[in-house]
């Protein structure tokens, strides 16, 4: 007779002590607040399905929780960052950073069975929005241009033609972006990325 693992654990399954314990005794590993074996791939898939567990259908992961689903952070936000697109609206549910914004068609990809901002779009709102901006958070945006395979120049001009609030200054951030070099990237790949 076989037994079904589930994918994830959490405190549905067992108590969030138990569940640390079996961390610290590489039993587990943390995947946002959920807890994953060590033979199951930390994926996107995977962080998206973490975050799926939690959010209610209608919330898109964007900002900090779209980039630790893409892989170009750790740890996802202590609240997750989701956006209500504004064709539905409604009320934000509490636990959650949220706002709303139109979402053009291509902003989003689902994912694991969650919908997300997609990495330019990612890199987008975090140029626009960080409350700080710094070389580490250059590296993260150059990492989401890379899973796009786009350009500071492409960002440049999505950001041209984006009329949000914040726009001057993200086109001061991108003067960072522009100098922040991917490690281990071949030269010539960071050449030809950023003529683009």
């Amino acid at each position: 007779m076989t037994t079904a693992c589930p994918l994830l654990f959490d405190r549905s399954v067992l108590p969030l002590a138990e569940l640390f314990a079996l961390v610290l005794d590489g039993q587990l590993y943390r995947v946002g607040d959920a807890f994953a074996t060590p033979d199951t791939p930390d994926t996107p898939e995977l962080r998206a399905h973490a975050f799926g567990a939690l959010r209610p259908g209608r919330l898109v992961a964007d900002r900090g929780t779209a980039a630790w689903i893409h892989g170009t952070r750790s740890t996802p936000p202590l609240l997750p960052q989701v956006c209500i697109d504004r064709e539905s609206r409604g009320r934000v549910p509490t636990g959650f950073d949220a706002h709303q914004h139109a979402l053009l068609h291509g902003d989003t990809i689902e994912l694991g069975g969650v919908r997300l901002t997609e990495p330019l779009r990612t890199a987008l709102d975090l140029v626009l929005t960080s409350p700080t901006f710094d070389p580490a958070n250059a590296l993260e945006v150059r990492h989401l241009l890379a899973i796009a395979r786009a350009s500071p120049g492409e960002l440049r001009d999505r950001l041209a033609r984006s009329r949000r609030r914040g726009s001057a200054r993200a086109v001061m951030r991108l003067a960072l972006v522009e100098r922040t070099q991917l490690p281990g990237a071949p030269e010539a790949l960071e050449r030809r990325l950023s003529r683009r």
